[in-house]
């Protein structure tokens, strides 16, 4: 199934509609990914229920492309149950594979349907070795890269011998995420939309205004005022477009060149499917030369302008597409005079216009648009282009090319056809036996697109007669068998054993050849589908699982520990002696190793608990340089590691034996399921905060006693983390303000259209965090927490400053010393409001108990 070393990749397409299947199949795609009603990361795309998706894979498997369905959503436990059915239907019905975001996904899979293929997706985050190792661990036949890898990254994971790596797939055309894909709760945190629940509302593609303040004692910024910029999307992404780099790409032993899009129109699919294809096939040849033409090409389909991304090492100005969000085709040229209805254009490119050609002119100062439909040919004069009619269009703006009426019938063409060139009818070779007194026999062999030879034979319904007068001739049963019609196959050899003087009337002739090609077509879906028996086990795999899914493992109350996660020694000080029992620290790698010695002295002559914690999506710079410094801290006392990755668990683990690992709270733990699918690996975990009140519990009641369980419950949640250095749009010394408060006296934050400012810090390795602009605040639901059996509640005062770390500590050490509240004897304390009113005077953008009490609207 999978490419090996030398060959060309496959090419996967998207297929948001059966419209888009049909035009990725038609255009060519080895395979195509498509998502069910439910479970999906691209919810809003019209996806297939059950019918369409039979008829999906049909239409797929006839015609030699393999169908990959995304099952890649974080999962409640509730679902579970459905998530298993839904796996086993899937196998089933010969799904080729499944792309798997959620680790609790991935093990019901695992023991529901061990036979079916599993891809981890991009939403896992695997962005190095240790993470392409894990996956292998864990059953990936396949793992589909963080759009962030660079092409150096991708050559350090192909040291990892190949029989400690599964597949490697890596996008090559579409859309970017600006955050790192699985790492994004932006929409969660605007308006409950989760990206992990395949419900993103696309937040990063809308206005936000740079602003800079001085932080305060709290680390909150004050006295904000707007940088200008010039540009209103500072989220937004070009698109990625690695159509030039294709011969440098595939050097390296890629399993399948990933187009994203399920989103997009079946043209869009048809068009740049179409052209990959031709490529690949060039590059196969050693033909391959990039061309212009096949550039504007996929300009047309749709561009916000385009990017060879991270992977080829674009940054800022080069990735980014801050001026707008939209598509903008094909740059034209500028309009230098408007007379009546005449316009002149100095053009840009050789592309001709055609009549029907959709364009518009943009304002690039007020992002004013006027559309228009081309009425006729314009004329050239030079390198100007005259269009006469009106267009509504001023001098100075920009014109583009949004819609190609050629295109369009190249797009209709590939859509209509019965499949893809080359590779559709199948060609099938036939014998007929034809004999007195036998039903007649068609027998037939076909070959897959792998090589495997498929044999189906049918036998008539009919015992042809002797005849009377004009026997049926040996040409008249070739011509009635050759017509393999609107069948998946097409005659290839025929060869007919008859020795004449039989009567074989033409339509029983018919009827048995279309019986026949039945038959093929059932024997070529055959080979895509586990046979009954491989069903009847996944049926009794399933009947097991979902009656060990009903089990209550039981979780007792418990007094949870308080802890919190500084990035500076005086905030874990400050911490320390407002009596927190537990401290998570995330220090500057530039004095990584001191900071960590200092700070467990401090830890260790206070009794607390001192865990190393490490940055989200750690870059290998940092773990090759923690997992040097690991053993001698170990010497020194160091017995525990959290981490936002299962996969470098290993590696911790394997370098200092003993150290205990947790999982940090952008593990995205969502299900019992998948606590015990890292509990390997993991001793304990800190839970997703996309989960509602009502989720924790009953997560918490499937686990049973012996994992750690953590969670969040003050501070502003990190909404995302991206590779974009997005402060380099600040000028040193301009345009924000200056102080001598020390180094976080200068602070940034996005602010949105509805003046809420998302606090902004760049971190050493030139990426940004951006956090929520409203703070999680839990104390309410402590006595909850506590009852459900929470072990240990958070506080993240990262970026804050001591006197947050020691006031927030203080105010939850407080609470949690209310037995009595705690124990749920009483409601509510006296003193609750006025703790409350302490915490607001800290608070950043107020306080939320975020999806705590609602859970997600996506829900």
């Amino acid at each position: 199934m999978y490419q090996e070393q030398g060959q060309i990749p496959e090419l996967l397409a998207p297929a948001g509609s059966m419209d888009s299947l049909v035009a990725a199949v038609n255009a060519g795609a080895d395979a195509v990914y498509l998502g069910g009603k439910r479970f999906g990361a691209r919810k809003y795309s019209p996806n297939f229920n059950e019918e369409e998706l039979g008829r999906a894979l049909a239409y797929a498997h006839l015609r030699g492309t393999r169908v990959y369905v995304t099952v890649n959503t974080l999962v409640h436990d509730r679902e579970l149950p459905d998530v298993a059915a839904y796996l086993r239907d899937l196998y089933a019905m010969g799904a080729d594979a499944v792309l798997i975001q959620d680790p609790g996904v991935a093990l019901v899979a695992r023991d529901v349907v061990p036979d079916l293929p599993r891809h981890a997706s991009t939403q896992c985050t695997i962005i190095g070795p240790e993470g392409v190792v894990h996956a292998k661990r864990e059953g990936f036949d396949r793992v589909v890269l963080a759009r962030e890898v660079s092409l150096e990254g991708i050559d350090r994971i192909f040291q990892v011998p190949q029989e400690k790596r599964p597949g490697i797939e890596i996008f090559i055309h579409g859309a970017l995420c600006y955050a790192y894909s699985g790492q994004c709760l932006l929409s969660s945190v605007i308006g409950g939309r989760s990206g992990n629940r395949g419900a993103c509302a696309q937040p990063c593609r809308r206005d936000y205004s740079l602003v800079a303040g001085t932080a305060d004692s709290f680390g909150r910024i004050t006295g904000p005022r707007r940088v200008p910029l010039g540009e209103p999307c500072l989220l937004s992404t070009k698109d990625l477009c690695l159509y030039p780099h294709l011969s440098r790409i595939l050097k390296r032993p890629i399993s399948a060149l990933k187009i994203e899009g399920r989103m997009r129109s079946p043209d869009y699919v048809a068009v740049v499917v179409s052209l990959y294809r031709r490529a690949l096939d060039a590059v196969a040849e050693g033909t391959f030369v990039p061309e212009q033409s096949d550039m504007d090409d996929l300009a047309i389909a749709f561009s916000r302008g385009f990017t060879s991304g991270y992977l080829c090492g674009d940054r800022g100005p080069s990735l980014m597409g801050r001026d707008r969000p939209d598509n903008r085709g094909l740059f034209v040229g500028t309009i230098q005079s408007v007379r009546g209805q005449e316009i002149r254009v100095a053009a840009a490119g050789e592309r001709a216009l055609t009549p029907g050609d959709g364009l518009v002119g943009i304002d690039p100062h007020t992002w004013t648009e006027s559309g228009f439909v081309l009425h006729e040919s314009p004329q050239s004069f030079g390198r100007d282009i005259i269009i006469r009619q009106s267009t509504g269009c001023r001098k100075g703006m920009a014109l583009y090319l949004t819609h190609s009426a050629s295109l369009e019938r190249k797009a209709g063409a590939i859509r209509n056809a019965l499949g893809p060139a080359g590779r559709f009818p199948v060609p099938i070779d036939i014998t007929l036996t034809v004999e007195a007194g036998h039903f007649p026999v068609l027998s037939g062999s076909f070959t897959l697109p792998g090589g495997a030879l498929v044999s189906v034979k049918a036998e008539a319904d009919f015992i042809p007669e002797q005849a009377c007068e004009r026997p049926t001739t040996m040409e008249d049963i070739s011509r009635q068998v050759m017509k393999s019609g609107m069948t998946a196959f097409r005659v290839r050899d025929l060869s007919i054993r008859y020795e004449g003087g039989l009567f074989l009337q033409i339509g029983a002739v018919n009827r048995f050849r279309r019986q026949f090609f039945i038959e093929a077509e059932r024997a070529l879906l055959g080979t895509y589908r586990p046979d009954d028996r491989m069903r009847e086990d996944a049926d009794r795999r399933l009947a097991l699982l979902l009656s060990l899914l009903d089990h209550q493992g039981g979780r007792r109350s418990r007094n949870p520990d308080l802890a919190v996660i500084c990035d500076r020694i005086e905030d874990v000080m400050a911490a320390c002696r407002a009596g927190c029992d537990r401290v998570y620290f995330e220090p500057d790698p530039r004095d990584m190793e001191r900071d960590l010695m200092n700070t467990m002295v401090e830890c260790q002559e206070k009794g607390i608990r001192f865990a190393w914690k490490w940055p989200r999506v750690p870059l290998p710079e940092f773990t090759i340089e923690a997992l040097t410094l690991l053993p001698g801290l170990a010497d020194f006392g160091l017995e525990e590691v959290m981490t936002e990755g299962a996969m470098y668990a290993d590696p911790v683990q394997a370098t200092a034996p003993g150290i205990q690992v947790t999982g940090g709270p952008d593990l995205n733990v969502f299900n019992a399921c998948a606590v015990k699918a890292l509990s390997p690996d993991c001793s304990g975990f800190t839970l997703s905060p996309e989960l509602s009140g009502e989720d924790l519990a009953l997560l918490c009641s499937r686990s049973g006693e012996k994992p750690q369980v953590n969670m969040l419950v003050q501070g502003n949640i990190p909404a995302m983390i991206t590779a974009d250095t997005l402060l380099d749009l600040v000028k040193k010394g301009e345009n924000h303000p200056t102080g001598n408060a020390g180094a976080r006296a200068v602070m940034y934050g996005l602010s949105d259209t509805t003046g809420r400012i998302f606090p902004v810090h760049p971190d050493p390795w030139g990426r940004t965090h951006i956090l929520n602009a409203a703070e999680l605040c839990l104390i309410d639901y402590l006595p909850d927490l506590a009852r459900v059996g929470v072990d240990c509640c958070i506080i993240d005062a990262r970026w804050r400053g001591p006197s947050y770390a020691s006031g927030m500590v203080s105010i939850y050490r407080e609470a949690m010393h209310d037995t009595s509240w705690m124990a749920g004897n009483i409601t509510s304390p006296p003193h609750l409001s006025a703790m409350k009113a302490r915490i607001k005077a800290m608070a950043q953008g107020g306080i939320t108990a975020g999806h705590y009490l609602r859970g997600l609207s996506s829900d």
